[in-house]
């Protein structure tokens, strides 16, 4: 500053002593010893003066902004201090204390930053994620945690100076794009990226990349977090998404996807595709009879040898339980070429089913019935080909299993009349359009009418009245069969009860109600029955459960003891169709039932055919040893019935005898029967069993 100085002082003594000099001459004063003082006092004074305005003046003035500016720094940099001077104290003083107190601050500001220095380099050094950064000129590792060296599986000390490209296995333009993209923005990048590992192995990564700006130049920021178990746990869950959990082969919802675009192909390139539909014939049964361990057990060992027997192109899908589903494409331009390769190799895959399979000590033999379609000839979408190929495996079910059968448009037309019957079904049940008939029980020595088995008919609004035969196949294995079942017991015990209670009407002996398999084995049938019998007043010991053979054979225990609570109510049992199914003479023994029905299978040439002659009277001599009653069905001619009266049958029902009734011809009969009692003064039977006493002559339907 005194440098800068030097220029005006040097002027303003020059121009002082110049205005001395004249004004000395315009006086005439001279001499060289006035003149020497004066210009000495001269010279003293412009020094004085100069020294003032040109020295001191601009020095306070700087010390002034020097002191403004270490303020202003001073209050960016640290907290505030505050000044309070003690009275008398000299600005030097309070300079001296003000910058020890600045200097306490500075120092402890500065401990605070080598806190969070060292806060930030365990967090550098521990972090969980690889930190990596790299000088993006030439795209070498500039430096990295040591969690980077673990990463990578790369010693720390071979790690620095690398070059991106050798750590990822990506192409060295993408890299180089990626990294001029994060130089040009503030905001960064994140990014799915592959690392190669020192093993070789590719480890997935998402990396948070961006931009370090630094008084020497731009660094590159990566933050690398290694994904491997997230997708591997995702490739997981799409695995099961799309396959089977037992098998491991193509779910319903993969075959759908492939179906899909083996359709377009097909249309686009006129090659004919083809799906088999497999069903495992009766594989119920080994799961009933050893368990679903050993079911699954089969259905695992069937995939593979599926697997091992197509192409590696075909698809084989498992879309539950034992149903299965192969996808084959490329099978020609003809329809009958293209069918009959799908023939072909529908029994290259049921030899698969030849040999025996081996599970747990167990050697099991199954086979499998198989439904063929073709498209884009047998449907446009994945739902239709699914649901003609399923009709047409049905269809081959019914032809006696173990075989293909190819799908024809009849089929569908069946299984949509089929579809359409059950929904009707739905809606006659719902509206009441379903009717109880009366088929009396005859007694063969005198006709005497001993009761009626109960009958279901369903009077359609446009096709009138329809038999059972007719409309309960369609129906026997769905839910729909339970409710019919219901509301023909509920009926039947309501119309008991009310006949018991009208004194106008004889009660039957004996009200017989066909009882289905599915019925029978409900868990709450028993309770059900009881609460039917309490609702509407129906007398149990007149009623009648007919069951078939089937019913006893798939839990005989079980079924013996519902019989039994069932006959403690008062409740009766007959065998209904007895010889048509497994007869085990042993256990008929111990069953809890009280009559057997001979089928009209039996009786309907029992005139001409010298077996089923034979049958009928073997049955009757093993009831009659065993003290059950009888009762022959579908007796139509005089000669069937007089065969029947030799051979010591008691009861019999047939169109001979009686057609079924209905409801109001049935309380016609019962109220004649009333009537007839009436007239001979004698009481009304009670219910005291087919073969408790006589009853006598109501009216005879034969001689």
């Amino acid at each position: 500053m005194l440098a800068a100085l030097r220029k005006p002082l040097a002027l303003f003594t020059l121009v002082l002593l110049g205005q001395l000099g004249v004004l000395l001459g315009a006086h005439g004063l001279g001499g060289l010893t006035l003149r020497g003082s004066l210009l000495a006092l001269a010279m003293s004074a412009a020094v004085s003066l100069a020294w003032d305005f040109a020295v001191q003046r601009p020095l306070r003035r700087g010390l002034g902004r020097l002191e403004d500016r270490m303020r202003r720094l001073s209050a960016r940099a640290l907290p505030p201090v505050d000044q309070d001077p003690a009275a008398g104290d000299s600005s030097t003083q309070a300079l001296h204390r003000m910058l020890a107190t600045r200097q306490k601050r500075i120092a402890a500001y500065t401990r605070r930053l080598r806190r969070e220095l060292q806060r930030f380099r365990a967090i550098y050094r521990h972090s969980h994620d690889a930190v990596l950064i790299f000088d993006p000129s030439d795209g070498r590792l500039v430096d990295c945690n040591p969690r980077t060296a673990e990463f990578l599986g790369i010693a720390p000390g071979k790690l620095k100076g690398i070059h991106l490209a050798e750590l990822h296995d990506e192409e060295e333009p993408f890299l180089r794009s990626l990294v001029d993209e994060v130089m040009d923005h503030d905001q960064g990048r994140s990014v799915r990226i592959n690392y190669r590992a020192a093993d070789g192995r590719i480890i997935p990564a998402e990396v948070s990349a961006s931009r370090i700006q630094l008084d020497t130049g731009n660094l590159l920021l990566c933050i690398a977090r290694d994904v491997s178990d997230r997708e591997h746990a995702a490739q997981r869950i799409q695995h099961l998404a799309y396959h089977d959990t037992l098998t491991g082969l193509p779910n319903r919802t993969l075959l759908t996807d492939r179906v899909s675009r083996a359709l377009a192909r097909a249309r686009r390139t006129g090659q004919i595709g083809a799906l088999l539909f497999l069903d495992l014939d009766k594989f119920k049964r080994i799961n009933d009879s050893l368990g679903h361990s050993i079911g699954d057990e089969l259905l695992k060992e069937l995939a593979l040898r599926l697997r091992n027997t197509l192409r590696e192109e075909d698809t084989v899908a498992r879309l539950g339980g034992d149903e299965f589903v192969v996808l084959l494409e490329g099978l020609g331009r003809q329809q009958e070429q293209a069918v009959d390769k799908a023939r072909e190799i529908a029994d290259k895959i049921r030899g698969v089913f030849v040999d025996e399979y081996r599970l747990d000590g167990h050697e099991l033999y199954v086979t499998a019935s198989i439904g063929i379609v073709t498209f884009p000839r047998d449907g446009d979408t994945v739902d239709t080909l699914l649901r003609h190929a399923d009709t047409a495996m049905y269809h081959a079910k019914g032809a006696g299993r173990d075989g293909a059968r190819v799908f024809e448009q009849q089929m569908d037309e069946a299984a949509i009349s089929r579809l359409r019957l059950e929904n009707e079904l739905r809606i006659g049940l719902r509206d009441q359009q379903f009717e109880l008939y009366f088929q009396p029980v005859l007694k063969i020595r005198d006709g005497h009418a001993l009761g009626a088995e109960v009958l279901l008919r369903w009077r359609h609004p446009s096709s009138g009245l329809i038999s059972p035969t007719e409309f309960l196949p369609y129906i026997e294995n769905c839910a729909l069969m339970l409710k019919l079942d219901d509301w023909v017991l509920t009926e039947s015990c309501r119309l008991l009860g009310e006949v018991q209670q009208d004194p106008e009407l004889q009660t039957p002996e004996c009200l017989a109600i066909n009882i289905s398999h599915q019925q029978f084995h409900q868990p709450d049938f028993v309770a059900r029955v009881r609460a039917i019998v309490d609702q509407t007043g129906a007398d149990p010991r007149r009623l009648q459960f007919e069951i078939t053979e089937t019913i006893l054979i798939k839990d005989t225990r079980d079924s013996v003891q519902r019989m039994n609570a069932l006959k403690q109510l008062g409740i009766r049992f007959a065998i209904d169709d007895f010889g048509t199914g497994y007869s085990s003479l042993s256990d008929l023994r111990q069953l809890p039932i009280d009559t057997l029905k001979i089928d009209r299978g039996f009786v309907r040439d029992i005139n001409s055919d010298p077996n089923d002659a034979a049958i009928v009277k073997a049955i009757l001599s093993m009831a009659r040893h065993i003290g059950l009653n009888v009762i022959a069905e579908g007796v139509e001619t005089r000669e069937q019935l007089q065969f029947l009266r030799e051979a010591e049958c008691t009861y019999y029902q047939g169109y001979l005898g009686r057609p079924p009734l209905s409801g109001e011809a049935f309380r016609e009969e019962i109220r004649f029967n009333a009537e007839l009692y009436a007239a001979a003064d004698m009481p009304l039977p009670a219910a005291t069993g087919l073969r408790s006493r006589e009853l006598p002559v109501l009216r005879a339907s034969n001689d």
